[in-house]
């Protein structure tokens, strides 16, 4: 065994972190410790490869969009990461619920609501900066989570944790957060030191921070919520916002395999080996990728069908009420189906006047296209069953 993890370790394709962890093993911390390294094999690098190639799909699915959908698109992207975020460490919460936290965000004088700081830090992700202090990861905290902390599980010390953490799966312990802040600190300022470190590859090295601040387990709760944002502000960067917000819906869909892949890095007869670790995390990288992929293509033949069939001589005569059938079919289609907008909405996003939205409104109401839903204010909704009779035309 000592001679093959001479190999592993020393090989060609072998990268030392300069991280150490200590052992785990049946609910206990070991005596062992390890540094950390991971080997560029084959299917790591192919994988790399397979991320990068996404991400450049991504960004010109995107540039097809029309300039009105891409922020809308965005956001619903960012509700969806928020919800599987929250699911992931058992936190309630809906839908209806985000969207408003992040309508909230985006006014001049945002109300404080729940899930504000969460939806601001995705809203601005590729804005958070790289991490060059130790203060920065409270700061991450204090922005994302701390309005969401049980006051008993609040940060005691003068920026972090004092006292032990322990992690369950509900019937074992599977693993043992860093002892003392004084030594939560000291590993957290080796963290921001290996981040710098241009020697290794930058998904990898992201990868490799996660797993490391997972480790540490710096706060007694919002760990797994601040650890996701670290990585996906790191991809944002290096990628794009879209590959990065995707991250935890991707985990969301494979629990399983997440939470597999971060305990058996610390399971003593592994070595501190992270190479298994970064081909899960890359695949479940690229899984949501593809799904954001999917999502954009079968969206942009569907505009691509709704655009041809507003090019009909019908709606020669009225150009108001095709702009605001095809804005409104296209919202349904990129966002949300059977979604509801309010004259006032529809004047904002067409720069209409009143009197020739409301004349529009009333033409598409007749014709069949959409129906009146309310009347103070008065919103309008697509008809059930009119995209897809359009899109079979």
């Amino acid at each position: 065994m000592a001679k093959e993890l001479d190999h592993r370790k020393n090989g060609y394709g072998s990268y030392l972190s300069s991280l150490f962890i200590k052992g785990f093993r049946k609910g206990q911390t070991t005596a062992d410790s390890f540094e950390l390294f991971y080997v560029n094999t084959h299917e790591l690098m192919s994988l790399n490869n397979e991320v990068l190639l996404n991400s450049s799909k991504i960004s010109s699915l995107i540039s097809k969009l029309p300039d009105f959908i891409v922020e809308p698109y965005f956001q619903k992207l960012i509700v969806n990461e928020a919800q599987s975020n929250n699911e992931i460490e058992g936190v309630r919460s809906t839908k209806k619920e985000l969207q408003e936290a992040l309508r909230e965000v985006k006014n001049v004088e945002p109300k404080h609501k729940r899930f504000n700081g969460l939806m601001k830090t995705y809203l601005y992700i590729d804005q958070i900066d790289a991490f060059e202090k130790v203060q920065d990861f409270r700061s991450l905290y204090d922005e994302l989570v701390a309005d969401e902390i049980k006051a008993e599980d609040r940060p005691d010390g003068d920026l972090f944790r004092q006292g032990p953490v322990e992690v369950s799966d509900g019937q074992v312990t599977t693993h043992i957060g860093v002892s003392t802040e004084k030594n939560i600190i000291a590993s957290l300022g080796a963290l921001i030191h290996y981040l710098k470190d241009d020697a290794h590859p930058p998904l990898y090295r992201y990868m490799v921070a996660h797993y490391y601040y997972e480790y540490i387990h710096p706060f007694y709760d919002g760990n797994g919520r601040t650890g996701r944002l670290l990585v996906g502000s790191y991809l944002s960067r290096y990628l794009e916002k879209y590959s990065a917000i995707t991250f935890s819906y991707a985990i969301n869909k494979n629990k399983a395999k997440y939470y597999r892949a971060l305990e058996e890095i610390a399971f003593p007869l592994n070595q501190g080996d992270l190479t298994f670790y970064l081909i899960d995390m890359l695949e479940l990288l690229s899984t949501g990728q593809k799904s954001i992929i999917e999502d954009l293509e079968l969206s942009l033949i569907k505009l691509e069908r709704i655009n041809e069939y507003m090019k009909k001589e019908k709606w020669s005569k009225d150009g108001d009420a095709r702009q605001i059938l095809s804005f409104m079919l296209t919202i349904n289609v990129f966002i949300a189906e059977n979604t509801v907008l309010s004259l006032k909405e529809l004047m904002g996003y067409t720069g209409k006047s009143r009197h020739k939205v409301n004349q529009a409104m009333d033409c598409l109401v007749q014709e069949g296209y959409v129906e009146v839903v309310a009347k103070k204010p008065k919103s309008i909704q697509i008809c059930d069953g009119c995209i897809e009779k359009i899109l079979s035309l």
